[in-house]
Order: C-alpha cells, then sequence, then structure tokens
C-alpha cells in the first residue's frame, strides 16, 4: 500500500510504517508540522505514532541536528474515501486474527475505536441479530 501514499507520506511509511503515516494524514493533513530533532513526550507526534516511531521519524529528517518543516498532504491518494478505504485495509489487517482490543488499535492507527467498532460491524456482516432497529 506504500506506493499509493503521496509523497512525503510514502516516506514517513517506509521509515515508521503506514499505519503512522496514515495517523499523521488524518492527525495534521493539509498543514506544514514541524519536527523537532528530538521530540519530548509531550508532542502531537509522540501521542499519534508512538515514542519509537516518532524518534525514528525525527532522525530521519532532522537536518545537520535540527528539526524540519514537512507538508502533509489533505488526503491520502487524494480523496477522502480512499483515505477511509486506506485506514480500513490496517485496521482489517490488525485486527484479523489477532487479540487486540479495540482501544489498542485505534491508538495504533490513531482513529476512534468508535472507527473500529464500525469497521469490525461492517467486515462481520453488519449488525448483530441480538440488537433489535430502534426506528
Amino acid at each position: 500500500m506504500t506506493q499509493q501514499l503521496p509523497g512525503v507520506l510514502h516516506e514517513i511509511a517506509e521509515v515508521a510504517g503506514e499505519a503512522a503515516a496514515l495517523a499523521i494524514a488524518s492527525r495534521a493533513g493539509g498543514t506544514r508540522i514541524y519536527l523537532p530533532a528530538k521530540a519530548d513526550d509531550e508532542h502531537w507526534l509522540v501521542q499519534a505514532v508512538g515514542r519509537t516511531h516518532a524518534d525514528a521519524l525525527c532522525n530521519h529528517f532532522a537536518v545537520d541536528g535540527r528539526g524540519a518543516r514537512l507538508d502533509i498532504p489533505l488526503h491520502v491518494g487524494g480523496t477522502f474515501r480512499q483515505l477511509q478505504r486506506a485506514i480500513a485495509e490496517v485496521v482489517h489487517k490488525m485486527d484479523d486474527g489477532s487479540e487486540a482490543s479495540s482501544r489498542e488499535i485505534a491508538r495504533k492507527v490513531g482513529i476512534t475505536q468508535r472507527t473500529v467498532h464500525r469497521h469490525r460491524a461492517r467486515h462481520r456482516g453488519g449488525r448483530q441479530q441480538g440488537q433489535g432497529r430502534l426506528l
């Protein structure tokens, strides 16, 4: 899938993985971000992708020991629908055969737990029969 990611997101995916690239795109898409040479624990990047990936990205993009500014594309692949599809693919890969909770998946991908639950419901074939329709 990294072949479909545009420009800098492709480079981010090669350094820190697709989930990190998608998390950054969903959090900062359409803006110019600053990646410091070393991010502290409170930095949004550490909160979005985790300490290990944040350190890898900061080291990769640092120039002469200083941080770098990056323009993050607004949408992955050009459309919001493609962004949703890309997130769904990553959630599906992480959810398939693993014991990961929706909370763990949401944190790793950078989405809400509700999005993970919706993806699971669609993947399983929709609404559970035990729950009736309200309207």
